[in-house]
């Protein structure tokens, strides 16, 4: 994905477009969502993302309903971070902070991505008077609630959704998060570990709510192992301020 996504944006970049919105297979825009996130568009501002709301969660046919028409800043890469799918990318933050890393693969390509636009002093942007309906993995209720920190750092009860990821994702979820937090070890503050300290729960949520848990928790241990063993350079903060 990542090579696939920097060879788009070089594309664009020759094409003379200063933006491009990217976009997975099963995700469907709303009316008006491009105009929306070109709104907020600046020179300062890598990534404009619109509100997701997951087809598995709600009943699109009332999708505007769900909007919350709020404006966030978005502080953290990985924790409610802005994902792929519906972003409205900069190309010039792009060629700043080095495009997408390729050694990630299918798991946290974005979230390392907004962590080197956050370190650069780049904006990432999301906005709630627009909708992306998506689509993350195969998600099924569970009969557990917990409570989570939503977007407005409100504190609040939400029902847990089971992924229903595949043995191959459960691989790639370890593994990347551990290289994420090898790669920004000692320059991220106390967020540098918000992909590794995720791997337990994943895994623990994982074993009591989904199928197949057998096979995937062997390919969450062989993703720790291998990310514990793959070398990965540390990232170099080239700029806290965004040209």
């Amino acid at each position: 994905m990542a090579t696939a996504l920097n060879q788009l944006m070089k594309a664009a970049e020759d094409w003379k477009y200063s933006y491009v919105i990217t976009l997975d297979q099963d995700s469907v825009s709303t009316p008006g969502m491009v105009s929306e996130l070109v709104s907020h568009i600046d020179m300062k501002t890598g990534i404009v993302s619109p509100q997701i709301v997951d087809r598995n969660m709600v009943d699109i046919s009332n999708w505007d309903s769900c909007r919350d028409n709020k404006v966030y800043e978005v502080h953290q890469a990985a924790r409610k971070g802005i994902i792929t799918s519906g972003a409205l990318t900069s190309i010039e933050a792009w060629k700043h902070v080095g495009g997408f890393d390729d050694s990630f693969f299918i798991d946290y390509v974005d979230y390392d991505f907004n962590k080197r636009l956050l370190l650069e002093g780049y904006r990432l942007i999301r906005t709630g008077r627009t909708i992306l309906i998506h689509e993350c993995g195969n998600m099924q209720a569970t009969p557990l609630v917990v409570l989570r920190r939503s977007q407005n750092n409100k504190w609040h009860f939400e029902r847990f959704y089971s992924f229903g990821h595949s043995p191959f994702r459960c691989y790639y979820k370890a593994r990347n998060r551990i290289l994420f937090s090898k790669k920004y070890a000692g320059i991220a503050g106390p967020m540098q570990f918000e992909g590794a300290i995720q791997i337990i729960p994943q895994i623990i949520l994982t074993l009591l709510f989904e199928k197949n848990r057998k096979e995937k928790f062997k390919s969450f241990i062989r993703g720790i192992i291998d990310g514990c063993k793959q070398h990965v350079d540390k990232y170099v903060v080239m700029n806290n301020e965004c040209e």
